[in-house]
Order: C-alpha cells, then sequence, then structure tokens
C-alpha cells in the first residue's frame, strides 16, 4: 500500500497538456533533456525484429537479403549498418528551443546528448549558444545495456571523461564503471539520468533485463540522480518507470529522446534561470515536474511512421546528406565503412524505394489521422 501511495505521489509529478491545458502556468522554464543530432550513430540491427512483425514488409527485407547473399555470398548483417539523424546542432537547438519559445511561452533550457559524442555541443558553443557539455553514455552491465544521460559535464574536463566513458563502453570493467561514476557524482552540477529504464537494446527477455536493471540500480542507484519518463517509449514502460522510481526513492524527469523532427514530447518545468538552477532542484530539492505533450498521446505505431519518414525523406539543405543512402553507413565484409549511396549509386533495390514511397504515404497527415482513429491514444500515467 506504502509503494501506491509513493506512485501515485510521482505520477502527480506528471502533467499532460491535453488534461491540464493551464499546466504550464507559474512557470518561466522548460527544460528539453535527451535528443539527438547527425553526430548519433543508431544501429539498424532493430529491423528485422520490428518488420518480422509486419509480413509483407519482413518478406521483402528477407528477399533484399537474399539477393545479396547469392550475388556475394552474404546476406544483409543490420548489426554492421547504422544511420545518422538528420538534423546538425544549431537545426536541433532550434527546434527544440522553438517548440518551448512559441508554443509554451516559457524561456528554453537544452542539453542535447548525442550517443557517446560531445562534437554538438562543441558546434553549438562555437556558434555563441552556451550549450552544456552533455552526452548519452551506452553502458553495458551483464547481460544487457543501459544508458545514461550525463549532462552538464565541466568544460575543461569533457572530453577526458568522454574518453573514459568510450574506454568503459569498449571493455566493460565494473570497478571502472563505479569508480567513473563515483567521480561524476561528485561534480556539484552534473545531472545523471538513468535514460528508458525499461528498454531493453540487447533484447534479452524482459524479465532478466528487469533483473540487470534492479541490479544496476542497487549497485550504483546512489550515483543517479533521477529515472527518465523517455518520449519514444510505450506508456506501458513509463508507468513502469513511475512505479520504479516510487519504490526506491527516486524522482522522475523528462526525456524526449528526438532523432527527426518533431521536437521532445516531454519537458521539465521550471523557475530555473539556469541549468545549473535546475539540476540542483533535481539532485537536493528532488524536485521535478514532468511535462508531456500532445505529440505523445498519438498512437505509438503512428509516431514511428512518422519517424521513419522523417529518417528517410529527402533533405535538400542538407548538402553531402540529402538522401537518406548519404545517411546510412554499412560496414562492408571487404570494403570497409562505406555510405549506402556508395554502394547503391542508383538509388537501390526497387522494393526499398517502393517501401519508403510507402512510409511516406502512411506518414501524410490525413492518414495518420485514420491511424490515430484506429489505434486510439496513450496515457503516460494511466490517467
Amino acid at each position: 500500500m506504502r509503494t501506491i501511495r509513493r506512485s501515485l505521489k510521482a505520477a502527480h509529478c506528471v502533467d499532460c497538456l491535453w488534461r491540464t491545458p493551464a499546466a504550464t502556468r507559474g512557470y518561466r522554464t522548460a527544460v528539453s533533456l535527451h535528443s539527438h543530432t547527425l553526430h548519433s550513430r543508431e544501429s539498424l540491427d532493430f529491423i528485422p525484429r520490428v518488420l518480422r512483425k509486419v509480413p509483407p514488409f519482413h518478406s521483402l527485407i528477407a528477399k533484399v537479403s537474399e539477393r545479396r547473399r547469392a550475388r556475394s555470398g552474404h546476406a544483409v548483417a543490420f548489426d554492421r549498418a547504422f544511420w545518422r539523424p538528420p538534423l546538425n546542432a544549431l537545426a536541433a537547438h532550434t527546434l527544440e528551443a522553438a517548440q518551448i519559445g512559441d508554443s509554451l511561452g516559457l524561456r528554453p533550457l537544452i542539453s542535447i546528448t548525442d550517443h557517446d559524442d560531445l562534437e554538438a555541443c562543441a558546434d553549438l558553443r562555437t556558434l555563441g549558444i552556451p550549450a552544456p557539455f552533455s552526452l548519452e553514455w551506452t553502458v553495458p552491465f551483464g547481460a544487457t545495456i543501459f544508458h545514461l544521460g550525463v549532462h552538464n559535464l565541466p568544460p575543461e574536463r569533457a572530453r577526458a571523461f568522454q574518453a573514459e566513458m568510450a574506454r568503459y563502453t569498449a571493455a566493460p570493467e565494473p570497478d571502472l564503471l563505479a569508480s567513473m561514476l563515483a567521480e561524476l557524482e561528485r561534480i556539484p552540477n552534473v545531472l545523471i539520468v538513468l535514460n528508458h529504464p525499461f528498454c531493453c537494446e540487447f533484447r534479452i527477455p524482459r524479465a532478466d533485463h528487469v533483473l540487470e536493471l534492479r541490479r544496476f540500480l542497487a549497485g550504483h542507484g546512489a550515483r543517479v540522480h533521477a529515472l527518465e519518463l523517455n518520449g519514444l517509449q510505450p506508456a506501458s514502460d513509463n508507468r513502469a518507470t513511475v512505479h520504479l522510481a516510487a519504490q526506491l526513492g527516486f524522482p522522475v524527469i523528462s526525456g524526449g529522446d528526438r532523432h527527426c523532427l518533431e521536437p521532445n514530447a516531454n519537458l521539465n518545468l521550471t523557475n530555473a534561470a539556469s541549468l545549473d538552477e535546475f539540476i540542483d532542484e533535481i539532485r537536493r530539492g528532488r524536485v521535478s515536474r514532468v511535462l508531456f505533450l500532445p505529440q505523445y498521446r498519438e498512437p505509438l505505431a503512428a509516431r514511428y511512421i512518422e519517424f521513419i519518414w522523417h529518417a528517410v525523406k529527402p533533405y535538400p539543405g542538407s548538402p553531402g546528406r540529402e538522401s537518406w543512402l548519404d545517411r546510412v553507413f554499412y560496414d562492408h565484409e571487404t570494403d570497409g565503412l562505406r555510405a549506402m549511396s556508395v554502394l547503391w549509386p542508383n538509388g537501390g533495390p526497387w522494393a526499398l524505394r517502393q517501401f519508403i514511397a510507402a512510409v511516406g504515404w502512411l506518414a501524410t497527415p490525413h492518414v495518420r489521422a485514420t491511424l490515430r482513429l484506429a489505434l486510439g491514444g496513450q496515457e503516460p500515467t494511466g490517467a
């Protein structure tokens, strides 16, 4: 009963703009955490697993793979492929700032967190934008993998921390993880967030992932400041995170996880005038107010379709990255890392081009509206 009461209290720290239109009243600032730019490297190994649920598309991908095997002796190895999001640092920052300033009328604080990479933060600072040095650290742990949002690294030490994080990711050592988290936690203005706790990237059984999650928090939870409610994960996962946070005494925090053109689907509301002040609220005050925005309510399937379309659509204003083929890379068995525009100079197999055209059609506003009616929406806290 006590855990249920704590879960309800944690859920009350979460607002949804479609249910509470005046949720921003009394706040001056909104914080955008966890978003990505072209500097993030995103694996494509999820494609066969996802398309297995859509037999026509799964059959299409299987045919493309077998055709390649017949020609070269190698099937398409999706774990050797990755893509990069379309937006540069300035475009990503502008997108998040516009949602906060223009749509909500609040002052923006933005922390971009590319996977294991600080280049976007450095790019923004070169342009005169005082961006924090933040990243999403890939943390292999036991049989699974976690992601830690590490925000506001000291500028003079950020690159050194990045190098040490990369060393752990490449060759996980329990003592190195413990010492790094302890060192980061000793820096008063650094914020450490466990991103999407229930997302299992290695795709082991969920029960096994949850066991590793419990073990990680038992060993390292004292160095973690908040658990993330993720703007791209199912509502059921976010409800499980609210329950876990209440059970273990963590605040919950927003993390939109934006990769493409849809701005973050959740934010934090605060009256802090700086990121340092906001982090102090989370770390020492343990005060967090999360706001989910209307795009989160959309059916997850419809949002993923639009996500895929934004990832593969042309970007004529991005020289060298106009086509999705310029943004997808394959570690070729004999030729090494190559952009798909080199491997497929004619635009790729006809069937794949048709698939992309179909995704574009599904992402059109009238079809998305139909999907919304057919699939229904989602609520992050079940209220």
